[in-house]
């Protein structure tokens, strides 16, 4: 079961997003013990030419630490679709899992919109694998090595060339961090679309 609850708002030139989600229940012989966590703040200036806003988010999967003591923690993310939120690049999801974004996006007109997103990937422990978009394992967790995934940043161009069509380009570039490095390949990544 997955309890939760989400605000959302606008206030002046601000606009928040909070949101929770707690999973109970039983899974095989294992207590289900997993929790989600979304915090976003933007900024836009409305008084600026091409209305350009700023945004931070942190968002917290949990992980599971001790995955022989009868509880499960490991959120599962439910419906992902999660290249929009974590990445285009679709190496995270929300799993074992803490991200911090920071973005920005200009309007030059109603049809055109720009955006620049840098994400930073972490573990919420070391002791779980590293998940991709699809909650499939991209690395199994490794004694000793480092919580940090590594870096992605997103560029991307949305345009509306009809009335019910969109075209969206965008390029993401991953830098892998330390986790990476100590559990196999460490190549960093390019992703054109």
């Amino acid at each position: 079961y997955t309890a939760g609850n989400r605000f959302k708002g606008k206030r002046a030139n601000f606009d928040y997003g909070i949101e929770w989600a707690y999973q109970f229940g039983s899974r095989a012989h294992e207590l289900i013990q997993a929790w989600a966590w979304h915090n976003e703040i933007g900024y836009t200036f409305t008084r600026v030419p091409w209305k350009p806003r700023i945004d931070f988010e942190y968002n917290h999967g949990s992980g599971d630490d001790k995955a022989d003591d009868g509880r499960f923690k490991i959120f599962d993310n439910l419906f992902p679709t999660n290249h929009l939120y974590y990445g285009y690049m679709d190496f995270a999801s929300l799993r074992n899992l803490d991200h911090f974004k920071i973005g920005a996006t200009v309007k030059p007109n109603g049809r055109i919109k720009f955006s620049v997103d840098y994400h930073f990937f972490f573990l919420d422990t070391n002791k779980s694998a590293w998940f991709n978009a699809s909650q499939g394992v991209i690395r199994s967790p490794k004694p000793g090595s480092n919580g940090d995934v590594g870096r992605e940043v997103d560029v991307t161009l949305w345009c509306q060339i009809a009335k019910h069509m969109k075209l969206l380009v965008g390029y993401g570039y991953f830098s892998a961090g330390p986790f990476v490095k100590d559990t196999g390949a460490d190549a960093n990544a390019n992703f054109f679309y």
